[in-house]
């Protein structure tokens, strides 16, 4: 099963961010969400950003911490293992799409300050998608023509369009690292 992200179905409410951070977190805070919506209001563009699981797992390779960062066998899905976790944020560099956020947040991680932050599907039940009202998220089977890759290749590009069309205004791109 797959978190499917369908840009033209999103309205930006956000509902996401909040019952995630909810759901995952505690409280109510977008900041924490592992789901972040992109967001180009003059345009009326908005794109939800959620963890596929991926072929490359391209953040997995990058954390200099064994363990840190885990498939989870029962969705697939890349978790996160808190404690484990220094805040190192090599992961969210790798991550083509952005789907992973650094949290600086004393008592968090392995050294008490700070953590990554991303989706992990809910264990297989995710609230953004029960959440989500105009059914922009879906949670689906993968199919040979619709996995968690060509998810992600739909979401790159996504976010490559909204990146250009922040460039035409002056805005600044998100910040890559290459990682050797």
């Amino acid at each position: 099963m797959i978190i499917y992200a369908d840009a033209l179905k999103c309205t930006g409410c956000r509902a996401c961010e909040v019952f995630c951070s909810l759901e995952q977190e505690g409280l109510a805070n977008p900041a924490r969400s592992g789901i972040r919506v992109v967001k180009d209001e003059p345009r009326n563009l908005f794109l939800p950003l959620v963890c596929p699981p991926c072929d490359e797992k391209a953040c997995i390779a990058a954390c200099a911490e064994p363990g840190a960062l885990r498939v989870m066998p029962e969705t697939g899905a890349v978790a996160i293992v808190e404690a484990l976790c220094t805040g190192c944020s090599k992961c969210v560099s790798a991550c083509d799409i952005g789907a992973i956020k650094f949290l600086r947040q004393t008592g968090r991680g392995k050294f008490g300050k700070a953590v990554v932050v991303k989706c992990n599907q809910c264990r297989g039940a995710p609230w953004c998608v029960k959440m989500c009202e105009p059914g922009a998220l879906q949670y689906i089977a993968e199919a040979p023509d619709l996995n968690g890759q060509t998810v992600f290749e739909r979401l790159r590009a996504a976010l490559k369009e909204s990146e250009k069309i922040l460039a035409e205004r002056g805005g600044q791109p998100r910040r890559r690292v290459k990682i050797k």
